[in-house]
């Protein structure tokens, strides 16, 4: 009899390990896939907040770009998708035109800010650092051009539905933006040295005139 328990006992054992195996298995599965929702979770966070800033505000019918002395355009604007603001390190509020005057501040302030662009769909406000730029042949107060996305697939919608248009790296734009201020200043130093008044306004309006490409 001792014999005949031997096997039901050795298949028993087998079932058990399988069944200890499948429950792990299971656990680990369930494990990893709360670990992606949370990472999700986390990335959306990360764009909500980026989105809902009580700090952020709307510019008014004469505020003006703090770089260029320009005019900002509103929300509902023809331009307003390209108006740009930055909260500065004090909690103040400055508002841009365009992009290039968004980035070039930073330099000729010598801060540092957080940069908030406009969604080209919901013109809700988010960080440029979180959002797609897209390179378009598009109209801009200061003829950058540039659009943005907080939902990527509406960016390759655009894309698809005109292909002139590209993706942009935000390194690429601040490097573009110091250099086409590098040339401003010098053609400013050398109407001063030459004896013309001439201001930054002017210069920005000049360079408006004549069109950016890339």
């Amino acid at each position: 009899m001792k014999k005949l328990w031997l096997p039901v006992l050795a298949v028993l054992f087998l079932l058990v390990a399988c069944g200890t195996e499948k429950t792990e298995v299971k656990e680990d599965a369930s494990k990893q896939e709360d670990t992606v929702n949370e990472s999700e979770a986390k990335d959306n966070s990360v764009q909500v907040a980026s989105l809902v800033d009580p700090r952020l505000q709307e510019p008014k019918e004469d505020t003006l770009c703090e770089m260029c002395n320009m005019k900002v355009y509103m929300k509902d604007d023809e331009m307003g998708e390209f108006s740009t603001q930055a909260i500065k390190e004090d909690g103040t509020i400055a508002f841009y035109d365009d992009i290039g005057c968004l980035l070039n501040a930073e330099v000729a302030n010598e801060e540092k800010n957080e940069k908030f662009v406009r969604d080209y769909i919901t013109k809700d406000w988010a960080k440029v650092e979180d959002v797609t730029i897209v390179k378009t042949d598009l109209k801009s107060p200061m003829n950058w051009g540039y659009i943005y996305f907080i939902n990527k697939a509406d960016a390759d919608k655009f894309i698809a539905d005109n292909p002139s248009a590209h993706v942009e790296e935000l390194q690429k734009i601040k490097d573009d933006a110091l250099e086409r201020r590098k040339k401003m200043m010098e053609e400013k130093a050398k109407k001063e040295a030459n004896g013309e008044s001439d201001s930054m306004h002017m210069e920005e309006m000049n360079h408006d005139d004549q069109g950016h490409n890339h």
